[in-house]
């Protein structure tokens, strides 16, 4: 007897999805270099271990059902950086990560039947939990400009919208293009979220990873767009606290209340985490500006080297620690050429058709490896384009 017949549809359709994924379940492979998944390679400071544990010996263990006022309050100072006043009390919800960040916010605006738009290419964490509340994906295409960046395409966004839209998600910096939205291109996206009345969701977790003169602006403050906006945050990248779970939501009052409606239950960042949080936001800086200059060497790095692979062609990156190489002359789809790649030379990247039809000819490295493993990809990666048979010539449509 099949199981299908008691789950919830959605979560049948997850199922499908799961057992007919093309991804390895290959654990430990001798020579193996993985750049995947980008889970940063930084270990915590001693410092943030100590909080946690004197926050446990302290007894600081117990139920905290809205998040500690303490942290709240550090997170609001943080975000003020960026010019924007957010009240600690009731514009702050705690939750176990990014993910669950995601997953609340979906659960707080999603109704079966809405849509939920994302530009294309986009982060594929964001695929399973619409399909779960019962709602569609509706890709908009991006653009890409004379410097190889993905830009946000309006007029393709006003055409994805129908009257079942119900929210727009962008990511700045974005995950996996490296793109760092402007000032003017948050404000076009402010006026049609009003003019359509949708709710933005804002994704800015790699906000302290941002290269050359671009900075990091934000959209919640922009006319219209207080009681519109879910700003998602996290530790994961900021603190490489991947496997601590932290993040928060930035709302305003009345949307911070919908959002904490959402049934979790006690599923939030531990306490001591949570006191050992307030500590990294005081003093974690020096960390944050260590990672950052070595993100710098490794983009420079890599950046450079595949732009002088034949037939590969890589923008540099304006934010996040991922480099998204353009493989499309060699005429060879992202997922079979990530898979041979990684059969033959022991390298895994994502390919870019898991991040849209605009991903398709494109592969990304998570830079989270020294730079001494980046050359070997190289290395390697240039043996492997230059032993590709020949193929067809691409296309054009």
């Amino acid at each position: 007897m099949g199981v299908e017949k008691y789950a919830k549809k959605e979560i049948v359709t997850l199922m499908k999805m799961a057992g007919s994924s093309t991804r390895s379940s290959a654990g430990h492979i001798e020579g193996m270099i993985n750049l995947g998944a980008g889970d940063p390679d930084f270990d915590q400071p001693e410092f943030i271990n100590k909080a946690v544990y004197e926050a446990m010996e302290a007894g600081q263990t117990h139920y905290s059902f809205t998040g500690e006022p303490d942290f709240k309050a550090a997170i609001a100072k943080y975000y003020k950086k960026y010019g924007v006043d957010i009240d600690p009390k009731t514009q702050v919800l705690i939750t176990s990560g990014g993910s669950q960040a995601i997953f609340e916010a979906f659960g707080a605006i999603l109704d079966p039947g809405d849509e939920l738009i994302v530009f294309d290419p986009a982060y594929t964490g964001y695929n399973s939990p619409i399909t779960y509340f019962g709602a569609k994906m509706v890709r908009a295409k991006q653009y890409k400009d004379r410097d190889g960046h993905f830009r946000p395409d309006f007029a393709n966004l006003e055409a994805a919208i129908t009257d079942k839209t119900k929210a727009i998600l962008f990511c700045t910096p974005d995950n996996p293009t490296g793109t760092v939205w402007t000032k003017d291109e948050l404000k076009k996206l402010a006026k049609i979220a009003v003019k359509h009345d949708l709710v933005v969701i804002s994704d800015e977790i790699y906000t302290e990873f941002i290269w050359g003169d671009m900075k990091h602006e934000t959209i919640i403050d922009l006319p219209g767009m207080w009681e519109r906006t879910i700003v998602l945050m996290s530790f994961s990248k900021t603190f490489a606290w991947t496997g601590c779970r932290a993040g928060y939501i930035i709302a305003g009052p009345e949307m911070t209340k919908a959002v904490r409606a959402v049934p979790v239950g006690i599923c939030s960042m531990p306490v001591p985490f949570q006191k050992a949080a307030i500590v990294a936001l005081e003093k974690g800086w020096d960390f944050v500006e260590e990672m950052r200059v070595e993100y710098k060497k490794r983009i420079d790095y890599i950046v450079g080297r595949l732009n002088a692979i034949e037939g590969i062609k890589c923008a540099y990156p304006q934010g996040a620690f991922y480099a998204f190489p353009d493989i499309s002359s060699l005429g060879i789809p992202s997922m079979k050429f990530a898979m041979d790649f990684f059969r033959q030379e022991k390298v895994r990247c994502a390919p870019g058709s898991g991040y849209g039809e605009m991903g398709e000819g494109h592969i990304r490295f998570a830079l989270v490896r020294p730079i001494e493993d980046l050359a070997e990809v190289c290395d390697r990666l240039e043996r492997f384009v230059k032993n590709l048979p020949p193929q067809a010539p691409p296309t054009v449509p």
